[in-house]
């Protein structure tokens, strides 16, 4: 009897070493059968698997399955045109700039009586035209106006040349408006030879023309007034301590009773009086 065969059926003692040495037999034998392959090529397997697989569950804390999320790949938007260059604008041309306020010959000027019976020391003349406004002569219904007839104290030819500021301001599209008579260089009585006064005697009088409406400088009367132009320069006036503003029985206009009073020989243009700064005229 061989050793083999002495080792084989001392093994077939009890039935767990047989089935041991035939598990251990039966392995080998298969072994032999179909060969051994390297433990690294299912590693390498298992790695090609897992990269194609985007997501993979996991278990979470509590057991739950939890899926875990590839890295995002930011989307690139679309590339989007500049727009075409626009072409500079040309330049706008600068608004034209207003009549600078004429040169006056300012000096301390008094009035003395009543505008119906006074005189004037210290006269200022009002210059023949400035911003919203230009003088005309009665006599003749043209400018320029009378030499010997546009004087007045310092506080009325300011009060004159500030209602053209304002008028060219609030009505830049309108005519100027038309001055008058104001007094004589040394005041007193104020007669013709064409047009005379009773009053404008001691400078603090002056005559506006009525607004025209259809929008010219020239000669004007009830029938050709804008009625709305001129209430809005009675108005300015009044607010400006005109203390008598005449006007025509035929003109539509309202005001302060007192100040705004209806005359005779009036309906063509506003008789203004503004009171004495200094106190020593009426």
């Amino acid at each position: 009897m061989t050793d083999r065969r002495r080792r084989r059926e001392a093994l077939q003692c009890c039935p767990a070493c047989a089935a041991s040495l035939g598990g251990r037999s039966r392995g080998r034998r298969r072994g032999r059968r179909h060969g051994s392959r390297p433990p690294y090529l299912w590693l390498g397997l298992l790695g090609v698997v897992a990269a194609l697989v985007p997501v993979a569950a996991m278990d979470g804390p509590d057991g739950a399955s939890v899926a875990v999320a590839a890295p995002a790949v930011a989307a690139v938007p679309p590339a989007v045109p500049s727009p075409p260059a626009r072409s500079p604008e040309p330049p706008r041309p600068a608004p034209s700039s207003r009549p600078a306020r004429p040169p006056v010959d300012w000096r301390e000027s008094l009035a003395h009586g009543t505008p119906n019976g006074g005189s004037l020391t210290g006269a200022v003349r009002l210059p023949q035209e400035g911003p919203g406004y230009y003088g005309y002569d009665p006599a003749t219904q043209r400018p320029p106006g009378g030499a010997e007839r546009q004087w007045g104290t310092a506080a009325l030819v300011r009060e004159v040349i500030e209602l053209g500021v304002w008028w060219q301001a609030t009505f830049p599209a309108q005519p100027r408006l038309g001055i008058g008579d104001l007094s004589r260089p040394g005041g007193g009585p104020f007669t013709g030879p064409v047009v005379g006064h009773a009053s404008h005697q001691n400078g603090l009088d002056v005559d506006i023309r009525l607004v025209r409406r259809d929008g010219t400088e020239g000669p004007v009367d009830a029938s050709t007034y804008d009625r709305a132009r001129t209430q809005a320069v009675v108005d300015r006036l009044v607010a400006r301590g005109a203390s008598l503003v005449l006007i025509g029985p035929s003109l539509d206009l309202t005001g302060p009773p007192g100040v705004v009073v209806r005359w005779p020989n009036h309906d063509d243009h506003l008789h203004v009086r503004f009171p004495d700064p200094d106190g020593t005229g009426n």
